[in-house]
């Protein structure tokens, strides 16, 4: 429904999927998980990652499944030890930002599990329903495999680059590289529309935010429309305050998605008038106990792009409280406004 609403520009249709919906707020999700010895050994096994990829369709009536995998993944296949501790999230090991490194490249041949997990899904999945693949946008990968791991404020990954902008600046290429291949890679599998996750977009200073912000993810889609890949491409510059405006313009997504933080009303004002909304609901809401206020914002977010074309979606993933209830009430109103 996704490629519908990109190819006939109707505001009457209004696709709905939730970002990390495969996730912990599903008793299920553990039952997989805990197969595994460690999280990335749970993203590389084929079964794990249609069960898991599936698994809210079981609940929901969704418009589109989001392959179940890691943004580190990309890292991990180029050589960096990642892994995951409960309770602190991913650690990644120091690693040196040599010549040898900036000429280490992604063997294919490894990635082959999620390239028949999503030829499985393909399979089963209902053919209305589109099938998302994504990866890390190069700021956020380099912010990572800087850092070690999430920080705060990653002083580490922005001292290396105010003292090793040049250095910085190929890492930023090479990783940018690696995204135009591991997004056709998804996409020559079987994945109907594609997603840059800027996570950490908040974190680049201004001086720099067109340079790590902007046109990597412009030349991510430019190489990739040059390579014939012809599916919807989302963008999500979290937190990126008023730099949305020109991430709407600039880096030729054909969807935006807003953060929760972002007011939508000021959002829609101002940005791209020919670009495709998504997302901004809180998922804090969706596991509160308050469905007046569910309802609230789910009409709120309805009400204010009613005249647009627009993606319902929270403005970032599920938190392991959302409750499973709250977004079955959610599906309803959407289909019932």
């Amino acid at each position: 429904m996704i490629n519908e609403l990109i190819k006939t520009k109707n505001n009457k249709i209004v696709p709905k999927w939730f970002l990390r919906q495969s996730g912990r707020h599903i008793k299920e999700y553990f039952t997989i998980r805990n197969k595994h010895k460690n999280f990335i050994d749970f993203c590389l096994d084929e079964n794990s990652v249609v069960n898991a990829t599936m698994l809210p369709l079981k609940y929901y009536n969704v418009d589109a499944a989001i392959l179940f995998s890691d943004i580190l993944l990309l890292p991990y296949f180029l050589g960096q030890e990642v892994t995951f501790k409960k309770g602190v999230g991913p650690i990644l090991k120091e690693i040196e930002i040599s010549e040898t490194y900036l000429k280490t490249e992604i063997n294919f041949d490894d990635l082959k599990p999620i390239k028949n997990a999503i030829v499985k899904i393909k399979s089963i999945i209902p053919p209305k329903k589109d099938l998302i693949g994504f990866c890390g946008a190069p700021w956020t990968l380099s912010c990572y495999m800087l850092e070690g791991g999430s920080s705060k404020d990653y002083v580490k990954t922005r001292t290396f680059l105010w003292n090793e902008e040049s250095t910085f600046t190929k890492l930023i290429n090479k990783l940018t590289n690696d995204c135009v291949n591991l997004l056709e890679f998804q996409y020559l599998a079987g994945a109907t529309v594609l997603m840059i996750f800027d996570t950490w977009s908040n974190m680049i200073p201004d001086r720099y935010w067109n340079k790590f912000g902007i046109e990597p993810t412009k030349y991510i889609i430019d190489r990739l429309r040059e390579r014939n890949v012809k599916c919807p491409i989302i963008g999500l510059p979290f937190k990126s305050g008023e730099m949305l405006i020109k991430y709407s313009y600039e880096s030729t997504v054909d969807i935006i998605s807003i953060d929760w933080k972002t007011n939508l009303y000021w959002a829609l004002k101002n940005i791209n008038k020919d670009i495709v909304t998504q997302g901004n609901l809180d998922p804090v809401v969706l596991a509160s106990n308050n469905l007046n206020a569910v309802r609230d914002e789910v009409h709120r977010i309805l009400d204010l792009t009613k005249e647009r074309c627009h993606i319902f979606n929270v403005g970032h993933g599920f938190v392991p409280e959302v409750k499973i209830d709250n977004v079955q009430f959610t599906i309803k109103l959407i289909e019932s406004y």
